[in-house]
């Protein structure tokens, strides 16, 4: 009998159960967080699977067992690959679980299905990114994209957050014993009541997010101010692109840019945000969005708008891939941002309808219930 009824496995969630936290999680990791919380309220036994943790905060719910795994061990060259591998098998073994829900877009998901085989376990894949499905980051390494590939073609279930990702992955697997949609979870916050002083970007300094896009908005619209989270500490980032963010930055005396802030100062700057801001050109559903949308504030995208929803219902301005417009949308929310109580409404009304942890959560009950075994 397992020891538990789910491990939800998300190594980089560990941020969430510091005692001290270094930096917020990313959108990925609290959703995961969001996730085994939910399970937990319902009353299942749930294990979060995180990497190591200096100083352990226990989390909030009672029903969620923290399973720390070895550090990342490399995931190139032979060696480095095997010994990942042993780590993510050990850290399967130790949680102990019926199903294992996995949201990491790696070749552990390979490995996670060969252990759901030989223990006869269930397994599910949720995605974070569209890149998940494109696979765009394994474009230099073929062994782990395969790996990956066949965690995916195993899975029990592969759950999406929005129709364009249930397109792709019906596109690239089209055996997929199992697809669900099920949306992210948005935090219930009150409606900000502070004046809107600057726009803001939260994100990772890599390519497909395109942070150089919104220093040029910055610089097309000097009158505006604009705050920027860029987290500079990414194995991901390359150091041409971190260093031209700095120099850019550095010329633009609107910018204020900043590599982390602790979860509250950056809560505390979304409530002051014009606008949640994304320039990506991929994302899954953007949690900066979400957590705006509940405090009132709207979003502004340049080209990625989860399934046209932000132009279709009216939650922010959405540019569809136009500069240009992207610009005077940007330039309209600065100039009405003292009279947007009908779009703060809006955007608080549809987060509240569709991504409330309370229908989230049961959405993911009524899929683990309905697995085979």
């Amino acid at each position: 009998m397992p020891r538990h009824d789910v491990a939800v496995y998300a190594p980089y969630a560990s941020v969430l159960y510091e005692a001290e936290q270094a930096q917020p999680a990313g959108g990925a990791e609290f959703q995961t967080g969001m996730l085994a919380k939910g399970l937990a309220g319902e009353g299942l036994h749930v294990a979060h699977v995180v990497f190591q943790v200096a100083s352990l905060r226990p989390p909030e719910s009672g029903g969620v067992t923290v399973v720390e795994r070895a550090p990342l061990q490399g995931q190139s060259g032979v060696g480095p690959r095997l010994a990942e591998f042993a780590a993510v098998w050990r850290a399967m073994r130790e949680a102990d679980a019926a199903t294992y829900v996995f949201r990491v877009g790696s070749a552990a998901l390979g490995v996670a299905a060969l252990f759901c085989r030989r223990y006869r376990r269930r397994l599910v894949f949720a995605t974070a990114n569209n890149i998940d499905l494109t696979f765009e980051s394994f474009e230099d390494n073929r062994p782990n994209r395969e790996f990956y590939r066949l965690g995916i073609r195993w899975a029990d279930a592969v759950v999406v957050q929005t129709s364009e990702q249930g397109q792709l992955a019906r596109q690239g697997f089209p055996t997929l014993q199992r697809l669900a949609e099920i949306p992210s979870f948005a935090e219930p916050a009150d409606r900000t009541t502070e004046p809107a002083e600057a726009f803001l970007w939260i994100g990772r300094i890599v390519s497909y997010k395109r942070p150089l896009e919104y220093l040029e908005l910055a610089r097309a619209i000097p009158d505006a101010r604009f705050w920027m989270i860029a987290r500079d500490d990414d194995p991901a980032t390359p150091p041409e692109l971190l260093r031209e963010v700095r120099e850019r930055a550095a010329e633009l005396p609107n910018v204020d840019i900043t590599p982390t802030l602790p979860r509250p100062e950056l809560l505390e700057r979304m409530n002051r945000a014009v606008a949640s801001v994304s320039t990506s050109r991929a994302e899954g559903m953007p949690n900066v969005f979400l957590e705006a949308w509940a405090r009132g504030v709207p979003a502004l995208t340049l080209s990625f708008d989860p399934d046209g929803r932000v132009a279709a219902r009216g939650l922010g301005i959405s540019a569809q891939g136009s500069w240009e417009d992207f610009v005077a949308g940007a330039r309209r929310l600065w100039q009405e941002r003292d009279q947007r109580d009908e779009l703060a409404e809006r955007v608080r009304a549809y987060v509240a309808a569709t991504h409330n942890p309370a229908a989230v959560t049961e959405r993911w009950l009524s899929l683990l219930r309905g697995l085979p075994g």
